[in-house]
């Protein structure tokens, strides 16, 4: 007969099932040892949207005109906003986003004979401005000495609209003189001694919506002596 140690040692053994979890349980297990993966993809997913987003301009506000000020002293901000106001109630909706929009561009020479922060901010101010000229933004223009600002860059245009040759009259007006720009809300006292003109263009480049921009200038040169 077979000792009790025998019965013992030779049984038949068998584990204890596991308890049957419920479906909450197991999503929350599930969380407890993914979760940090989770949360890492959607922190790169959301990054890289946002990267798409900005390289494709989505959802940014795109100008139907802007205009390039180029001075040696700078507007106000009020007063930049008050240009590009007025100048979008006298235009259209070119880029058909069912709004009018007037951009300002502010390119402002310092003395650079100042300091060293007025040399840095003159040189970006004069990247920038190349870099409008070279993807042709601004069609109009305000500045304080166009004659300079066409000898450095040969870019204003004549009183046909092409670009002004050496020995031709660029199509610029002074500011007092349009009798559009003095009926602007704008702080006219800023304005005192500043130009408007526009920007020539070759035959085989040019800026976005000219024959708006074209039919703007008309309109704010109309009456200009």
């Amino acid at each position: 007969m077979a000792s009790e140690y025998l019965k013992w040692k030779y049984q038949d053994v068998r584990p204890d099932a596991p308890p049957q979890r419920t479906k909450k349980q197991r999503a929350a297990n599930w969380w407890h040892y993914h979760k940090w993966w989770l949360l890492a993809g959607a922190a790169l997913l959301i990054a890289a949207g946002d990267i798409l987003w900005n390289a494709l301009g989505i959802g940014a506000v795109k100008p139907d005109y802007q205009l390039a000020y180029v001075a040696s002293a700078p507007l106000s901000d009020e007063t930049l906003a008050a240009l590009e106001r007025a100048f979008a109630a006298l235009g259209e909706d070119c880029n058909g986003d069912g709004r009018v929009v007037f951009r300002v561009n502010s390119y402002v020479r310092m003395d650079t004979a100042q300091d060293s922060d007025a040399a840095q901010y003159t040189a970006a101010a004069k990247v920038r401005l190349m870099a409008d000229m070279e993807a042709c933004e601004s069609y109009f223009f305000i500045c304080d000495a166009p004659e300079t600002l066409h000898e450095n860059y040969d870019i204003l245009a004549n009183a046909s609209g092409d670009i002004a040759g050496p020995d031709e009259a660029l199509g610029c007006f002074a500011w007092e003189t349009c009798p559009k720009l003095m009926a602007l809300a704008v702080d006219q006292q800023e304005m005192t001694g500043l130009y408007f003109a526009r920007r020539g263009f070759w035959q085989d480049r040019t800026c976005g919506h000219r024959e708006q921009c074209d039919a703007l200038w008309e309109r704010l040169t109309e009456g200009a002596k």
